[in-house]
């Protein structure tokens, strides 16, 4: 079972995940505006809600579990937010929150699960939740880590892990379950009765979080060599820091 205040209070400490977060986004964005997106459902805001920078919606519903999460997406909210009077922040688990957003009648467009699904205790309970609220003009997109990271597959070759699925102590104290990469996560969304539109990676990380905050803070890695590290991607495509799917029913 999840300790979610234990992981709400460490993941805003955890270095570089600030500057993840929004390449992170930059990735949903880039998916979200390929397919419908008038009603949007984001599972896990995190800190920074999906609203923040995509003002490009009708409606939008959030749940999220962290109390503190909660507390900031509905300051947002309050601040003036794009389209503010039609975004919803319910704080639960998804799983015991689709009665009620079932009643509102809304369709889902587009569904985000955005670096959530590889820290679940059952992520096919997540799935055949996010299904009860899909129809099949629903798109969900779902990104998590990518096992075969540039970072993980030198790690390996360095002889620090033995295997790239291999869990990490910040792994463990960030409470993450497993390690995916496509082929696994193809076959976790098949599983749940989905189909795969498409699936792909994103930036190409060389090193872990820690050693590449330690370069930013040092200078030794400026903003234009992160834009670098992420436009290698179409040299590395199956090699970026994070792997994300796009499904349907």
């Amino acid at each position: 079972m999840r300790d979610i205040k234990d992981y709400t209070e460490k993941y805003q400490e955890e270095p570089f995940e600030d500057t993840m977060v929004a390449i992170r986004k930059k990735t949903v964005i880039e998916q979200c505006r390929k397919y419908p997106h008038a009603n949007i459902l984001e599972i896990g805001c995190g800190v920074k809600p999906f609203f923040l920078d995509f003002p490009d919606f009708e409606n939008m519903v959030i749940v999220e579990p962290g109390e503190s999460f909660v507390k900031m997406a509905r300051k947002f909210v309050r601040e003036g937010g794009a389209n503010a009077s039609n975004i919803s922040v319910i704080q639960g688990f998804l799983e015991d929150c689709v009665d009620e957003i079932k009643v509102w009648g809304l369709e889902f467009d587009f569904i985000i699960l955005s670096s959530v699904l590889h820290e679940l205790d059952n992520p096919q309970k997540m799935l055949q939740s996010i299904k009860k609220l899909c129809s099949y003009k629903t798109v969900v997109h779902i990104n998590v880590p990518n096992a075969n990271s540039l970072h993980r597959i030198l790690a390996k070759e360095a002889g620090l892990i033995k295997d790239v699925h291999e869990q990490s102590a910040q792994m463990q104290k960030m409470q993450r379950r497993r390690t995916y990469d496509s082929i696994l996560l193809e076959e976790e969304v098949t599983a749940a009765g989905f189909k795969v539109l498409d699936i792909g990676s994103y930036f190409i990380k060389p090193f872990t979080h820690k050693q590449m905050q330690d370069c930013l803070d040092r200078g030794i890695i400026s903003e234009t060599v992160l834009l670098g590290l992420e436009r290698l991607i179409k040299y590395m495509p199956e090699y970026g820091a994070g792997i994300y799917v796009n499904i349907t029913l």
